[in-house]
């Protein structure tokens, strides 16, 4: 036998790696495993796959309603591996959550021992996008370039459940690009000069990209389409002046006759791309005229995450006279392997071409009893995007030491001590907060390491040797400590290798879910947490001050000063300061602990508040969870002292969703995010975008307040004199 004939491949709310991966590994028999929130999405991929590849047969399994528990999705998988007679499989691991992908990948490596299965490090996978390969854990093995047969922009779209409406496609444009302007002419006399400069800009963008893509076989170009509105099946969700695909990326264009229209509509330009295309989407905006200086740093500055890689702007004169031909076209706009066409992997699976690896010492039990405070354990976690995620599992186990493990790509900065005074205030509660002073004296920020070196935050394999060579170094005592490896931040790859190392070193891997309150430890089960870890909020929210603009801690000055009151006067029209300071008191209000208030420090700057929509205005920390206010104004103005503009509804929608991300980047799980709007004008339609960007489930009612799915905003309708429910929500007790 080759290799396995069945494939395990998790899904998550990207589809497009599923797919992929499925098309990829040679099997016969596919199981796609999601939760319930994503088994629609698995259910699309499923059916792309058997009308693309014709496998025998295709599964879809949820591992039930919560994705972020260990046990059901152990189960899971479990009883895959037994309903397969415990034959050998392949995983792919990229999709899904991190609970999903790190207990599925210590499953296969527990059911398909080295010993009995010297190859299965080369069973196990995930897409690696830059390079358009499935890597395995096995760093000998080459890997199995990505193959895409069939995957054209109508499946793409159709696995993130989206359709065109195919007879949207506009005549003008269609007429223009077959017969130039005399067919246009003769067709629509009638044409206002400014849609006539329209269409034309479509047009010769359309035409050019046409032109030099037509011969390559892996390449797609549509003209204007439109996507169904799953609410209003007559209606559409979004559109795109063209879009191309070059395998399985895409890249969706937008014609502008007018170069200020981009800055302000490239992030709803990109949310929608990604909602229909996924995350591998990007985004090029062409407008007419000359170059403008400055004009993509403008669109940075507007919203940061809109980086160089997602968004493009080109002149179209530029355009036209640069890109003028496929290769050009595929550097400036697919960056990543384009010289060979993917094909299917011809190498073994199981033969000798590559070493096994090499067999393993028995690794020791783990400890009868979770270990607590009392017992001095020493913990090894990562440092992620959020910093949060650290220093609340250093306040959740107490440890004696900690080593933090950091990637490239990690801010370290004021990390240690942030750590060491959680660590301090989770040992003496009711103190005031330790300065630098006290924590050196106490041996607290000798309790807190870092490695010397960054990790490799994609490398599995690296970070469990990091991990365990300390972990080894640490138990080189008698008696030996026990050791804690906490997964609940980094990147996937980070927290595999923690959990990897644990495993191999007899340690307790362990999950914090924030949903419950609790954390889950992979051998011991879920255990509450014992208090609330107090965090330093400056160094999780930087650019946010204290809105009393006295020392935060207390709750002091949180319901007694306005918002209104500390912002410029340009301000006010970007962000509707009433609606957030109601909002802000009544939260304060229904609260049983201490509250502390931050506000975007840019709201009391003439010039960057112009772009302070993109961002919660307020955000409530309550110890350690943080809920974000964000209230978008309908009218906003571009400049400083400029005419105040109407907002469109889905301008609005991605100034909202832009702020759930810019506070899911700070707290993970442990923020989320309420957006506001007055009633009056079409706020419906606005909340309908918001939930199709989020993949939200529509609601008659705003849901309530709860943590776990940090790019899920609550959307409610509220004016200062007539609050939502949701907002009477105890936050100090969930």
């Amino acid at each position: 036998m080759d290799g396995p004939r069945a494939a395990v491949v998790l899904v998550g709310r990207n589809p497009t790696p599923a797919l992929l991966s499925s098309l990829t590994l040679p099997a016969d028999h596919l199981v796609l495993v999601a939760s319930d929130g994503t088994r629609p999405l698995a259910r699309r991929v499923a059916a792309a796959v058997e009308r693309l590849a014709s496998p025998e047969s295709v599964r879809v399994v949820s591992v039930g309603p919560d994705p972020h528990d260990f046990g059901p999705v152990t189960d899971t998988m479990a009883a895959l591996h037994r309903a397969g007679g415990g034959e050998p499989w392949f995983l792919d691991y990229t999709g899904g959550t991190k609970v999903m992908s790190v207990a599925a990948a210590l499953l296969h490596e527990r059911v398909l021992p080295p010993e009995r299965h010297p190859h299965a490090r080369r069973w196990r996978h995930y897409l690696d996008a830059a390079r358009d390969t499935l890597r395995t854990a096995d760093g000998s093995h080459p890997g199995r370039p990505v193959v895409g047969d069939g995957v054209d922009l109508r499946v793409l779209a159709g696995i993130h459940g989206a359709h065109w409406l195919w007879d949207r496609d506009p005549e003008p444009v269609r007429l223009f690009v077959q017969g130039g302007r005399q067919a246009l002419q003769a067709r629509f006399p009638d044409l206002s000069p400014a849609v006539r400069r329209g269409v034309v800009a479509e047009g010769r963008v359309l035409s050019h990209l046409l032109r030099h893509t037509r011969r390559h076989p892996e390449t797609e170009v549509v003209g204007a389409r439109q996507v169904v509105d799953p609410r209003h099946p007559d209606g559409s969700i979004a559109d795109f002046d063209a879009i191309v695909r070059y395998r399985h990326r895409v890249l969706c264009v937008e014609a502008k006759t007018r170069p200020d229209d981009v800055v302000a509509r490239a992030g709803w330009t990109v949310a929608k791309a990604r909602r229909v295309f996924g995350a591998a989407a990007q985004v090029l905006f062409v407008h007419t005229g000359p170059a403008v200086p400055g004009l993509r740093e403008r669109v940075t500055a507007y919203n940061p995450a809109l980086s160089a890689r997602s968004v493009h702007v080109w002149s179209l004169d530029d355009l036209l006279s640069r890109l003028t031909s496929f290769e050009e076209i595929r550097r400036a706009f697919f960056p990543g392997p384009g010289a060979p066409a993917p094909g299917a992997y011809t190498g073994s699976d199981t033969g000798p071409d590559t070493a096994p690896a090499p067999s393993e010492p028995p690794a020791p039990a783990p400890p009868e009893h979770h270990p607590g405070p009392a017992d001095g354990p020493v913990l090894v976690t990562s440092l992620g995007g959020s910093r949060l995620g650290t220093l609340t599992a250093v306040h959740a186990h107490r440890p004696a030491g900690t080593l933090v493990l950091p990637s490239r790509q990690s801010v370290r900065d004021g990390m240690r001590e942030a750590a060491a005074r959680t660590l301090h205030a989770a040992e003496h509660p009711g103190a005031p907060p330790a300065d630098a002073a006290r924590l050196r004296e106490g041996g607290y920020r000798d309790r807190v390491r870092f490695t010397p070196d960054p990790v490799d935050g994609f490398d599995a394999d690296a970070v469990a040797a990091v991990a365990r060579d300390w972990i080894t170094r640490e138990q080189d005592t008698d008696p030996p400590p026990p050791v804690i490896a906490d997964i609940t931040t980094g990147t996937k790859a980070m927290s595999l290798g923690l959990a990897l190392a644990a495993r191999r070193s007899g340690a307790c891997a362990t999950y914090q879910l924030a949903r419950r309150r609790t954390v889950v430890c992979l051998t011991h089960g879920a255990l509450p947490l014992r208090g609330r870890a107090r965090v330093d909020w400056p160094l999780v929210l930087p650019g946010y001050t204290p809105l009393a603009g006295d020392r935060p801690g207390e709750g002091a000055g949180a319901s007694a000063v306005s918002l209104a009151g500390r912002v410029c006067r340009e301000a006010r029209s970007q962000v509707d300061t009433g609606l957030l300071d109601a909002a802000r008191a009544a939260l304060v209000r229904a609260a049983s602990g201490p509250v502390d208030v931050w506000m975007d420090a840019s709201l009391t700057d003439l010039e960057e508040c112009l772009t302070a929509q993109e961002r919660p205005s307020l955000v409530l920390t309550f110890d350690d969870r943080a809920v974000g206010l964000t209230a978008p104004g309908r009218y906003r103005r571009r400049t400083p002292g400029g005419r105040a503009h109407e907002v469109g509804r889905g301008a609005w929608a991605q100034s909202v969703f832009a702020a759930t991300v810019h506070l899911g980047t700070r707290c993970d799980v442990a923020g989320t995010v309420v957006a506001l709007a007055r009633p009056g004008g079409d706020v419906s339609r606005a909340v309908e975008l918001v939930d199709w960007i989020a993949h939200a489930d529509p609601e008659r009612e705003p849901g309530r307040i709860s943590f776990g799915e940090p790019l899920r905003p609550l959307v409610a309708v509220a004016s200062p004199d007539a609050l939502p429910p949701l907002l009477d929500t105890d936050v100090s007790r969930l």
